[in-house]
């Protein structure tokens, strides 16, 4: 399936400094290659360093939310893209080129431990209110320094400083920003042609022991007969990143864990930034590093990957092979003000394999490739990523560290997918 994708591609100062999609459905023209009923299901398990399974709860912000029962919606679509809290997320879409936008149900596998799945169409999207003005974007200052690699001492050529400013609405950049390394943008977009779970209305917690292991059926208006595939251990649920940390301060800090099931390769990011605001000029400094030999990968990385893109750049040294079980942040790079550590905030990945299902199977005579018109088809993919704050005084909330005043203006500059 080919479709045209978004994505905003800012290089690492913005893809890497967030401490915190799309597949578009083909025209009524397409070629009879591109099946008319098209299933997306995204998996995902997620371990938040010192919080509890909460599954699909969310955040840290929601996840006090519900402690004090103030939170009564459910998650929405997607939730596997930035998982917050420790737990299994599941992400299923379909678009319907027959009969686009209508409720589809899927018969999903007991062991899941949900029932059936109603997927939805999402709300249409809030029109601006007459008499409403967009926001100008706040005068801000942003200077990043990159580094990359595994290692207790900072490599050659590090670090590559820019400077990011908007002033007056203008922006401008100086420094050697290096050019971005993107996971390729193959999300499916949250527009009303889609039948999406989670909804507002059904959107259940993922147990800890699900599994998508089994037979799927999908029913609903214009979906064909047809549509039922069986799922193996390849599409199910990985296991979690048991990741550990020890040093700081004045030593590397040292990663380590055990291989991780069906993993084929590993990524690593972290990032810390100290903000200053003032009257005229909110002046952010940020430091970004990644696990990558070469320099430009970021936190985008933090993503699903195909087998060819895990390949190339587990050759080229972007990513960790799936051999690997440790790395190190070089030593001082994430020391704040006064030679204190600052809070910085470590992602990581685990690529899992990636299944894909048509009916009819596309054939091997090219004869008979010409008259193939294939009904549906379906995409899993499959990681396990782990988060780590470091740096964290234990009398501070890291809810309320997040979302300091340079987080929010970051976050408003460089939101993805705009």
């Amino acid at each position: 399936m080919s479709s045209p994708f978004r994505r905003c591609r800012t290089a690492p100062l913005a893809a890497a400094v967030v401490l915190a999609t799309a597949v578009v459905p083909p025209a009524d023209g397409a070629p009879p290659q591109v099946p008319p009923t098209q299933v997306w299901i995204d998996v995902a398990t997620h371990d938040m360093a010192g919080m509890p399974d909460m599954g699909a709860m969310g955040g840290t912000g929601r996840l006090a939310m519900k402690m004090m029962g103030g939170d009564k919606t459910k998650p929405g679509f997607p939730t596997t893209e930035r998982p917050g809290a420790t737990g299994r997320y599941l992400d299923v879409a379909v678009y319907n080129r027959l009969k686009p936008g209508v409720q589809v149900q899927d018969a999903a596998p007991s062991g899941l431990g949900l029932g059936d799945l109603v997927l939805l169409p999402p709300p249409p999207t809030g029109q601006r209110h007459a008499g409403e003005t967009p926001h100008d974007p706040p005068d801000v200052e942003i200077t990043v320094r990159e580094y990359w690699g595994c290692g207790a001492q900072v490599g050659p050529g590090q670090p590559k400083v820019s400077t990011y400013t908007v002033k007056g609405g203008a922006a401008s950049m100086q420094g050697g920003m290096t050019p971005g390394l993107f996971a390729p943008e193959r999300d499916v977009q949250t527009t009303p042609v889609f039948a999406l779970w989670p909804n507002t209305t059904h959107g259940e917690r993922v147990p800890e022991a699900a599994s998508l292991v089994g037979m799927h059926r999908f029913a609903g208006e214009g979906i064909p007969a047809s549509l039922a595939f069986e799922l193996d251990r390849r599409a199910d649920f990985m296991p979690k990143i048991e990741l550990t940390t020890s040093g700081g301060d004045d030593r590397p800090i040292e990663l380590s864990w055990p291989p991780v099931e069906r993993a084929e390769a590993y990524f690593l990011a972290a990032a810390q930034m100290d903000a200053a605001v003032s009257p005229g000029m909110n002046t952010i400094s940020a430091v970004v590093w990644s696990s990558s030999d070469v320099p430009g990968a970021g936190e985008t990385l933090i993503d699903y990957l195909d087998a060819a893109h895990i390949e190339r750049w587990t050759r080229q040294k972007v990513l960790l092979p799936a051999s690997a079980t440790d790395c190190s942040v070089p030593q001082g790079i994430f020391t704040g003000k006064n030679g204190r550590p600052n809070m910085t905030m470590l992602n990581m990945v685990a690529y899992g394999p990636e299944t894909h299902r048509v009916y009819p199977a596309r054939p091997t005579d090219p004869k008979q490739l010409a008259t193939w018109k294939p009904e549906w088809s379906v995409r899993v993919r499959t990681k396990s990523t782990a988060g780590v704050v470091l740096g964290v005084d234990a009398n501070t909330s890291p809810e309320r560290q997040n979302e300091g005043v340079g987080k929010k203006v970051f976050k408003n500059l460089f939101k993805r997918g705009q």
